[in-house]
């Protein structure tokens, strides 16, 4: 059973934006209006609580442009929400609101006043935290696609990351079948029927095993509709740490507007796009859109650095690698036969696990990164250390490129406030990070 326990923000926010039964007709907040009543609350050093006892939705009203009848009808649906509350509990329905400390720190810095103001979920509160890769395409897929999602989502649990994916039947239900079926961890991110989800028969297993999360920004009995499931794309996103598009439609259809808008936000997620063998024009053009093409799958696991790899090789220019070495090497050009590693600029895709020596650094990277280390004697900016490496052909865009992999290999730290670079040290902390 869930727990009932809801903080009187949470009631609050529920009272505000939640329909409570397929028979409420109740004109809940949107999101805008929601941001509206948030923004209010905060030049008014407010929380969600105050407007219980009814003394301030005259000024809420005034200040966030919405009726103070149509609000204090929401707020006056208590009952409602009891009820509402008990019969979800009862069908093992928890609720997340924004006021919350549990709420996903993801969906908070990601998405912003974009994110949901309630989350519904079945399953293990601690999924919630997310990371992994999101797996998303079109729900009439043919059988090929299905078989890679399935394979993907199998290759994801064998690397012991999370799958996320949108529930909907054709891609989402394969990845996210194919991850269960192997022993691996999934978040279904489902735009209607949570509650009548979480009491199938398929997903009963997994939620019962806290392999397997429903989470809904949606009322749990809420029904299909086609602007639910293209806004929810933005969470599905928001929960990973990238995506990965297996086939889409070329400029329409929700997997194209997600996977678009996903490309074109400021802070957004690496996108992957299937572009071997069978597939749609839509794969291509995501490419032409800024989306990277997603390395063969041979047998290894997909992994956190597997994907960072692919991502940091998807970036780079193919086939002639400048070599702006440090103190002592000259500048040339050399064509990819001459190398005799394999460089992050040239890999279309990871090494493979049984290979020999799958952990030697390739020769460029290795060598900027023992001078990137060695010039960290205390933490610098990315032009901080562009000033102190003696080679102005090496570009900020590269040197980019070489933090951004040394960060994931845990080889040296990121900080923040503001953003700086210093060595990984046993032990070490950093007030910044």
């Amino acid at each position: 059973m869930a727990d009932r326990r809801l903080s009187e923000d949470a009631q609050v926010i529920l009272l505000l934006c939640s329909r409570f039964g397929p028979s409420d007709r109740s004109e809940v907040l949107t999101l805008g209006e929601y941001n509206r009543v948030a923004r209010w609350l905060r030049s008014a050093r407010m929380r969600p609580a105050d407007l219980l006892d009814g003394s301030s939705v005259a000024a809420l009203g005034q200040g966030a442009g919405i009726a103070e009848e149509r609000l204090r009808g929401l707020l006056g649906r208590g009952m409602q929400l009891a009820l509402a509350v008990d019969r979800w509990s009862q069908a093992g329905i928890w609720v997340v609101c924004r006021s919350d400390g549990n709420y996903p720190a993801r969906c908070r810095a990601q998405l912003s006043e974009q994110a949901p103001p309630v989350l519904y979920g079945a399953g293990a509160q601690a999924l919630l935290a997310g990371g992994g890769l999101a797996v998303v395409g079109s729900r009439g897929a043919d059988e090929e696609c299905l078989a890679f999602a399935a394979e993907v989502g199998a290759r994801c649990a064998h690397g012991r990351i999370p799958v996320v994916s949108g529930g909907a039947r054709g891609v989402d239900a394969a990845v996210m079948s194919g991850a269960l079926a192997a022993g691996g961890t999934v978040i279904g991110v489902v735009a209607d029927t949570l509650l009548e989800r979480s009491l199938s028969r398929d997903a009963r297993a997994g939620l019962v095993e806290g392999r397997l999360l429903l989470v809904s920004p949606y009322y749990p009995a809420a029904g299909f509709n086609t602007g639910n499931a293209m806004a929810r794309n933005k969470m599905i996103y928001a929960l990973a740490d990238y995506g990965l598009v297996v086939c889409s439609g070329r400029s329409k259809g929700g997997t194209w507007a997600g996977a678009v808008e996903e490309l074109k936000r400021k802070l957004g997620r690496p996108v992957f796009v299937r572009v071997e063998g069978t597939g749609s024009d839509g794969n291509r053009a995501l490419v032409d859109e800024g989306a990277l093409p997603f390395p063969a799958l041979r047998g290894e696991p997909v992994t956190l650095e597997w994907l960072g790899h692919a991502s940091t090789a998807g970036r780079q220019p193919p086939s002639v690698i400048e070599l702006s070495l440090l103190p002592g090497i000259g500048t040339r050009q050399m064509s990819a036969g001459e190398v005799r590693e394999p460089s992050p600029e040239l890999v279309s895709e990871p090494l493979r696990t049984d290979e020999a020596e799958p952990t030697t650094p390739p020769l460029i990277y290795g060598v900027a990164l023992r001078a990137i280390i060695a010039a960290l004697d205390v933490s610098k900016s990315i032009d901080e250390l562009l000033a102190c490496l003696p080679r102005e052909e090496i570009t900020r865009d590269q040197m980019c490129v070489w933090l951004q992999r040394a960060v994931a290999e845990g080889a040296i730290r990121k900080l923040t406030r503001p953003v700086r670079y210093a060595r990984k040290e046993p032990g070490s902390a950093d007030a910044g990070e």
